[in-house]
């Protein structure tokens, strides 16, 4: 009799041990869930804040130039967009000038292409065709005006505080003759 005792009080005690285990096992499992579920929370808080902005900010900031009987004025223009917006998008708008109705003129000549658009470290690096130069018609003014309205529809995004603008993939020293671009440009020069 003694025997079988001895054996289920040794069960007995494996069996404690194993729901012990088992139950520590269980207890680490639901804290790493715990863990997890912290993360997503976190993951859907960040991409609801995206979304938000992504819904309000609908429109881009863009620069065109308003002329009157004895000046220029590069002018800031709230241009709706059909959807989020990104420093591209404000760029092919920039190149694609006033809207019919809008008492303005294009600030980059019309026929210029964006080749390229790339953005590290606050740095956007703005590749255009060589229209950009080609079909430039204009004085140091406008010349400066252009520089400043591509800058300035960069820079109106938080991510970019310098621009690089690059020329068929060259850095050129000049648009029209009158306003230095090599290396990068901020709204300040």
């Amino acid at each position: 009799m003694r025997g079988v005792k001895l054996v289920a009080a040794s069960l007995i005690i494996l069996a404690l041990a194993l729901f012990s285990y088992r139950g520590i096992n269980l207890y680490r499992q639901v804290n790493q869930l715990e863990l997890e579920l912290e993360d997503v929370k976190t993951t859907l808080a960040t991409l609801a804040t995206y979304e938000k902005q992504a819904t309000t900010q609908d429109y881009v900031v863009i620069f065109l130039i308003e002329s009157t009987p004895t000046n220029f004025f590069l002018v800031p223009v709230k241009r709706p967009i059909g959807g989020p917006v990104n420093p591209g998008i404000a760029l092919q708008t920039l190149l694609n000038g006033p809207l019919a109705h809008e008492n303005l003129h294009e600030s980059v000549p019309h026929t210029t292409r964006l080749l390229g658009l790339s953005i590290f470290e606050g740095l956007a690096v703005a590749n255009f065709s060589s229209e950009l130069v080609d079909d430039f018609n204009g004085g140091s003014l406008i010349e400066s005006y252009l520089v400043q309205a591509i800058v300035s529809t960069l820079t109106e995004f938080p991510e970019i505080d310098r621009v690089q603008i690059l020329v068929e993939g060259e850095e050129i020293e000049s648009i029209g003759g009158h306003v230095l671009i090599t290396g990068p440009l901020t709204r300040d020069n």
